[in-house]
């Protein structure tokens, strides 16, 4: 499956992250509400977005993992992300995150939609989303997006150190 250069609704553009977004990610990366739902290094540094970048290269490469930045369409500067990573019975699941510029604006909602809507057209069959029970803008932006909820997987994710449950939601084609 080869991902195009960019994915658009006419709003938000999806694209790689490259070297220009360095500033922007690490900002991100040491927002306080990111790091309370994801695993992000505690001092954000130069490392974390190269290790970020080469992350991204292998997993774009080896087919096992596509990262998108989410920009608005007239402004070419990353608010957001949406990773789609690939699972078991070559189902993927998705993850996302907005810096501060990029909340309470839609903009990651329409992100996961183009990711979604591409994926199902290379013949993607399932597509999973899990989120801390916590988490609740998470939630919201899942359910926006048409995915449902199916349960609670018992300490299934790690964050912070720790095994936590996570809601397990789903979409189909």
């Amino acid at each position: 499956m080869q991902p195009p250069a960019t994915l658009s609704d006419g709003v938000v553009v999806l694209r790689e992250f490259r070297e220009g977004d360095r500033a922007v990610v690490l900002s991100t990366m040491g927002d306080p509400l990111v790091a309370e739902w994801l695993n992000m290094p505690a001092r954000p540094s130069a490392a974390a977005f190269d290790a970020l970048l080469r992350v991204a290269r292998d997993g774009r490469a080896s087919g096992n993992r596509y990262d998108f930045a989410v920009t608005e369409a007239d402004a070419d500067s990353a608010v957001g992300a949406v990773i789609a990573s690939r699972r078991h019975r070559d189902n993927f699941e998705l993850a996302y995150l907005a810096g501060e510029a990029g909340r309470g604006r839609g903009l990651v909602s329409r992100g996961v939609r183009l990711v979604c809507d591409w994926l199902f057209a290379e013949g993607v069959g399932r597509l999973e989303v899990r989120t801390h029970p916590g988490n609740l803008p998470s939630q919201r932006l899942a359910e926006r997006c048409g995915f449902q909820r199916e349960g609670i997987e018992r300490r299934s994710i790690w964050l912070h150190g720790r095994r936590e449950d996570a809601i397990l939601w789903s979409l189909l084609p």
